[in-house]
């Protein structure tokens, strides 16, 4: 019998086997890239918000209450939206969310006053709330032999690379483009071209196939699986075991804390450097670059080791140490500081600040699982659910802390977050150290 197609899993609406090899990059890429460019969407005001401001006559104040507003709404899509991805599948959360993105690009770029824009920032809130789950639930159904960690840093790499497009694209064109709608057109285009590609080219895995694949202890790549389970059949009931866990709730306030740091450097550390160091804003996008250029290889390697020493507490623990002091530090340099300063300061946090996330997405994601493999959706749900918090508190509180008492005294907040993820991690299922050694399926990191 002929060896099939690369792409003849497109004549069906779903993909009832495991995908290996190729196509299983493939996928996971598809998912990368829509997530990166969401994350870009979600983004761009922040290294053009001084234009926005003075466009409009408009304070850091007043924008605060709009994103803390925007958070509340991303709450609420986090509730609703998260159940689409567990009850008809990830991928229609992958595709319309960044189709509808696209045109609210285009109505920004159009917006006459600043209520619509605010209106439409708020409106791509709810639609990336709903995405976030579906993105960490379906890189988890296509690499259920890869390492956890290395997992969640391939969806880390989705968030770094759309914070890094947000600020290399602004610093190479608002020198030829000034002002913030060029950066709305440009998203608009990138937003339709990104959701056409993933309609066409991505699939979900089958219900049968989800249900089973996680109970799976075969050794061969290729899993033929049988009939569908009890579980499977009653996939959606049983994944709501997952709100019922009190160390699942606990462990997910370690995103509140680390919500508030990330958003910090993707939504404000731009204006920060404009304000506080008096850069120019392409020449502070170029500086915030750095940050998530170092990131995006240190969620790797912070991956690997988590998934090679199956520590998932002790790395993001180090992370929340380490990054925590590297804010205390950038929020001490002088205002005239030189930018090699400035360059390995943010350098330096960005790489100490990977070592967070994809650790505390392993644990997270195990405890989910170890409860219902069916409702680890819901699971992620939740965590986009509680990090609006961190949302109120940094678009409320940001603004009027930096005109009382400046924006060094708010990087030491956000450093403060940071010892605080450190402190929490430890109420997650797992070692502080090695204690044995690691399973096949737990080390292996090449599906």
């Amino acid at each position: 019998m002929p060896k099939p197609s690369f792409f003849a899993y497109l004549r069906h609406r779903e993909i009832d086997f495991v995908p290996t090899g190729r196509l299983r990059w493939w996928l996971l890429g598809l998912i990368v890239l829509g997530w990166a460019v969401e994350q870009y969407e979600a983004l761009k005001n922040g290294p053009v918000l001084v234009y926005i401001l003075a466009d409009f006559d408009k304070s850091l104040v007043e924008w605060g209450q709009v994103a803390a507003v925007a958070g509340l709404v991303y709450s609420a899509g986090a509730i609703i939206l998260s159940r689409v991805a567990d009850r008809f599948g990830r991928r229609p959360l992958m595709i319309w969310p960044v189709f509808a993105y696209a045109v609210i690009s285009v109505l920004g770029a159009l917006s006459p006053n600043f209520w619509t824009l605010a209106f439409l920032f708020t409106a791509g809130s709810f639609l990336m709330a709903g995405m976030n789950p579906a993105v960490h639930a379906a890189s988890r159904d296509l690499t259920p032999r890869m390492g956890r960690a290395m997992v969640y840093a391939w969806v880390s790499l989705a968030f770094t690379i759309g914070a890094l497009m947000s600020t290399a694209v602004a610093a190479q064109t608002l020198p030829i483009w000034p002002g913030w709608r060029s950066q709305y057109w440009i998203a608009a285009a990138l937003a339709g071209i990104t959701a056409l590609l993933i309609y066409i080219f991505y699939r979900d895995l089958s219900l049968r196939v989800r249900g089973q694949i996680l109970q799976s202890q075969l050794e061969t790549p290729e899993l033929e699986l049988t009939s569908p389970t009890p579980e499977a059949i009653n996939a959606y009931a049983d994944g709501r075991l997952v709100y019922r866990s009190i160390r699942l709730w606990l462990l997910s306030l370690v995103i509140v804390f680390w919500a508030l740091t990330y958003v910090t450097v993707s939504g404000y550390v731009p204006t920060y450097l404009v304000q506080h160091h008096r850069l120019d804003p392409a020449h502070a996008a170029a500086v915030t670059s750095y940050f998530w250029i170092v990131f995006t290889a240190s969620v790797f390697i912070s991956g690997w080791l988590s998934d090679k020493f199956l520590v998932r507490k002790t790395v993001t623990a180090f992370g929340g140490v380490t990054t925590g002091l590297c804010f205390f530090v950038g929020a001490n340099l002088a205002v005239d500081v030189s930018d090699t300063i400035l360059i390995l300061v943010w350098s330096m946090t960005g790489f100490f600040a990977g070592f967070i996330y994809p650790s505390w997405c392993a644990i997270y994601s195990e405890t989910a699982e170890s409860i219902s493999p069916h409702g680890v959706g819901r699971a992620f749900g939740i965590t986009a659910t509680l990090s609006p918090i961190a949302g109120l508190f940094l678009n409320l509180g940001l603004p009027q802390v930096v005109n009382h008492w400046g924006w060094s005294t708010w990087m030491m907040i956000a450093g403060g977050c940071c010892f605080c993820v450190a402190a929490l991690v430890g109420v997650g299922k797992g070692p502080w150290w090695v204690t044995r050694e690691p399973r096949n399926d737990e080390s292996e990191l090449v599906p």
